[in-house]
Formats: C-alpha cells, structure tokens, sequence
C-alpha cells in the first residue's frame, strides 16, 4: 500500500472515529452517565492528529458542546463568577478610560468596584424597602383589584358598547371574563415570580456568600480583563485568532455597547417613571417604576406594555380625574425623551435594524422565549445580520 493511500486511509479512519465519539458526546451528554471521558478521547485524538480538518472542526464543537454541559452542570456554583464576569464586561470600558489617563489598572478596578457597590448599596437601602412594601401590598390586594377590573369592564365598557348596537355574545364574554382572567393570570405570574427572586435571595446562605465573592471577582476580573482575552484568544490557532478577535470586538460593539447603553436608560426609565408616580399619588410607584425599567429594552411594545399595566393597576388603586389623565403623558412623554435624546447619545446607530425585521424579531423570539425572549431580541439579531453581511 503506497504512503498516499495509507494516509488517506488514516484521514478516513480517524474522521470515522471523530464522529463517533462527537455522537457519543452528544448523547451522553442527555443521560445520568460523564461525557468527561469521551471528551477526554476526542481530545487525545485531536492532539495526535491536528493536521485533520474534519477533527480540528469536530474538536470546537465538541468543544463548545462540553463546556456549555459543564457550565449546565455548575451553575449554581459559577453563578458568582458568571455575574462578577458580566460586571467586569461592563464596567471594563471606564477602567480602560482611566487606565488611559495614567491611572494604574488595578485601581482603576479597584475604583470602579467600590462605586458598584456604592450604588448598589443605595439601592437596598432605598429602593428595596419600599419594594417589598408595596410588592406585599399588591399580592394582597390583587383578588379586589381582579374584581374591580371585571366590574370595570362589564360596566363601563361593555355598557357603553351596546348602547352604540349590538354585541356578539363571544366578544361580551371575552370582555367580561376572558380579558380580566388573562390580565390575572399575568399579573399573578409576575408577582409570583418577583416574590420568589425575593425569598430565594434573602433565605438562602449560599446568596450572602455570593454578594461577598461577586465584588472581589469582578475585581479581579477587571484588573486582568485585557490579560484574559488575550489568554482566551491564544487557545485558538494563528489560522483562527483574526477571526475570533474580529467576531470578539463586533460583538462588544453591537451588544455590549446595547447592553451597556440600555442599562443606563432603563436607570433613568426607573427613575422618572417611579418620581412621577410617587408625586401623582400612585401607591404602587417602586413596583410600577421597576416593571416600566425592565421592558423598556423591548422597542414599540415596551411602554405600551408598561403604561397598560401602569394605567390599570393606578385605576383600580384609587387614583382618579386629572391624575389619572397624568400617566399616560408621563409614559409616553418619558418614552418620547428617551428616543429624542437618550437612545440617540447613549446607544447611537449600533442596532441600525428596519422597523419590520425588529417587528419580526419580536415576535419570533417572543413565541419562542416569551418575554424574555423580547428583551433580548433587538440585540442578538442586530448581531446576527452584522454577522451574516460580515461587517468589521
């Protein structure tokens, strides 16, 4: 047999084997049993045959596979360092920004971590408080609300409809009971699950362990962010490494500035959105406020979103009159603020999508993911066509 076909035959051989320990890996990976081991075997393999194009391709997904299996496997562990990595992505541009201005990069860090913690102690003792207060209070008045909302509904509106003319009897019904009922169901979701993050962070120990480790984390994450991308980037081979820098900095550019940008606006959302309802007379501004925060990052359906709920829940509570004709002008004047001056400064033309595909987007990932499929579909989509049109 000549040395061609012998290595041909090598070639096949071991892209045959590749594949079956790929398969295995995958399969395994869905049962009680370890993969460690098959990945262990797929990497010797790769070691001892490199120069195999079928295995180097085998070898990064499996790669990728393994990782998000052990990720899978340790989250309740990793969590800390997932949360303190975030945290130093996001505050690296301003140690970066102050380690341009001759300050040394460990305090920089250092810096820039105790303002986080500043803050975020501000936060607790300010906002949580009031929170819990008012989030209690509307978990316990939320059966009268559900009543006074149907009664609403069957007075007000359904009422008025039929001195106008007639009503078909499935659109009385879905007024008078399926809409309210859909409303409750919502409302008690939310509330359950806001409820829920709240017990879960205050009782459990292993949370005040994390709160310790996450700042000393993130510390040491930002004093060696730039050591550890170029660590990152040096597993992967001089053929590959433009490429993973190119992808590593489209991503930083469209979502983390996204991410970053948002945060600050749902900050300022929080804010004007809570102050008014507070000096409207709204009981439940801190809840209200928050929830009009966290959906801002949806375009179009957001405030509307926001302002329905805001209207109801401020509605049913008592408020009335010119008051009540104030929240809608706050909502939309507050969302009409932030798309004049606030996306444009802070987030700029990053996203740069039609109107149409961001609709789309909405609504696909929304069906698949629900809300929080919304709140992260500008973004990855924004990442994915800049990929697919392979902009630097």
């Amino acid at each position: 047999m000549t040395t061609d076909k012998l290595d041909q035959l090598k070639f096949i051989i071991t892209s045959i084997l590749g594949l079956i320990l790929t398969g295995l890996l995958i399969f395994y990976s869905q049962t009680i049993l370890t993969p460690i081991l098959i990945y262990f075997l797929i990497f010797l393999l790769y070691s001892f045959y490199k120069s195999n194009d079928v295995l180097r391709i085998l070898f990064f997904v499996t790669t990728f596979i393994f990782v998000v299996w052990v990720i899978h496997e340790l989250l309740s562990i990793l969590i800390p360092f997932i949360v303190a990595f975030l945290f130093a992505y996001i505050l690296n541009p301003l140690v970066t920004f102050l380690h341009k201005k001759k300050l040394p990069r460990w305090l920089g860090a250092l810096f820039s971590v105790l303002i986080v913690i500043i803050f975020m102690s501000l936060v607790l003792l300010i906002i949580v408080p009031p929170f819990i207060e008012q989030i209690s209070l509307l978990i316990n008045s939320a059966p009268d609300l559900i009543i006074k909302l149907q009664e609403f509904f069957e007075q007000e509106v359904l009422s008025r409809i039929k001195k106008v003319g007639f009503i078909y009897p499935e659109f009385e019904k879905f007024i008078s009971i399926e809409l309210p009922q859909r409303f409750q169901n919502l409302m008690n979701s939310f509330l359950k699950g806001v409820f829920g993050l709240i017990i879960g962070a205050g009782s459990i120990l292993s949370q005040i362990i994390n709160i310790i480790m996450i700042p000393i984390l993130t510390f040491y994450f930002l004093k060696d962010f730039g050591s550890i991308l170029f660590y990152i980037k040096n597993l992967f081979s001089k053929n590959y490494q433009e490429k993973i820098l190119n992808f590593s900095n489209r991503f930083d550019f469209i979502l983390g500035s996204y991410i970053r940008g948002f945060l600050v606006i749902a900050f300022i959302n929080f804010i004007v959105i809570t102050t008014g309802l507070t000096l409207i007379g709204v009981k439940y501004s801190v809840v209200l406020g928050l929830i009009s925060a966290l959906i801002c990052f949806i375009p179009y359906f957001g405030i509307l979103i926001g302002f329905l709920i805001g209207f109801i829940i401020s509605a049913l509570s008592g408020v009335s009159g010119f008051n009540l004709f104030l929240i809608p002008v706050l909502y939309f004047g507050e969302n009409l603020l932030e798309n004049m001056i606030f996306v444009p400064k802070v987030i700029g033309s990053r996203v740069g999508l039609h109107p149409i595909v961001i609709l789309i987007s909405l609504f696909v990932f929304g069906y698949f993911l629900g809300i929080a499929g919304m709140l992260i579909a500008v973004p990855i989509t924004a990442f994915l066509v800049s990929f697919i049109k392979g902009d630097s």
